[in-house]
């Protein structure tokens, strides 16, 4: 209650001081909690968009809005940007998402491949970074290599598990091409399409209770020196595991 009160002060010492944005009464607040008008929002966007359409023409951007203050005339939003080639695809997913936040993650007697069976109880007391992905995702194998380091680094703070709805054989023959270190379930196709995803890969952020709390898609990639787009290091998705402690 103290944090929520703390923002609303601050959101309303930020909207009387930045005059510059008196012509419009929408406003954006981005992941750094920088306060954006909807002219420089607009722009941003569009940079961003036609960045990625360098990549593929068939680009799309949805953005998904959260409300987080409105007084008077003054409107702000939170605002995450979720770039596709199918909109209203991607629309139903994120609204399928936002419906399991707060909800225990089902996992429910499982094997593991290692022949361990396993259910949400066995990763309490620590907050939990679950993958989702399969074999022939070329984002999936990208990231692959960020957590594992992650999970090499914080073994002892943090559970970390992947889940596939691929067989165990498939599984097996991608491993013996390809390093990936988390704790796997496979052959779960019932509960991936239960949970509703069908974007991939899906990293889910899971409390010390099991609950799930954050999602998000694959590690962020960013622009080196060079203007070339490279994969993150992780920080983005440390931070988050340490928020649940």
């Amino acid at each position: 209650m103290k944090t929520k009160i703390q923002f609303v002060v601050f959101l309303l010492g930020m909207l009387s001081a930045i005059t510059g944005f008196s012509q419009s009464n929408v406003y954006y607040r981005d992941a750094n909690g920088i306060i954006k008008d909807q002219k420089t929002y607009n722009e941003q966007k569009d940079k961003a968009l036609a960045s990625m359409r360098e990549f593929s023409k068939s680009m799309n951007i949805y953005e998904e809005l959260d409300q987080e203050f409105n007084r008077n005339d003054s409107l702000v939003y939170s605002y995450k940007w979720h770039f596709t080639d199918n909109v209203d695809r991607t629309k139903a997913e994120i609204e399928r998402k936002k419906a399991l936040i707060g909800k225990v993650f089902p996992i429910n007697a499982v094997k593991t491949l290692d022949g361990r069976v396993v259910s949400i109880d066995d990763f309490k007391g620590k907050p939990t970074l679950v993958n989702m992905w399969f074999t022939t995702c070329k984002p999936c194998i990208e990231e692959m290599p960020v957590l594992n380091q992650m999970q090499a680094e914080n073994s002892d703070r943090f559970n970390f598990l992947s889940i596939t709805f691929e067989s165990e054989s498939a599984v097996r023959k991608f491993l013996k091409r390809f390093d990936f270190e988390f704790e796997h379930i496979v052959d779960s196709d019932e509960l991936t399409s239960d949970l509703g995803f069908q974007s991939f890969p899906v990293n889910l952020f899971l409390d010390k209770e099991g609950r799930l709390r954050v999602i998000e898609g694959n590690i962020p990639y960013k622009k080196n020196e060079n203007g070339e787009l490279e994969i993150s290091d992780g920080a983005e998705f440390l931070a988050i595991l340490e928020g649940l402690l």
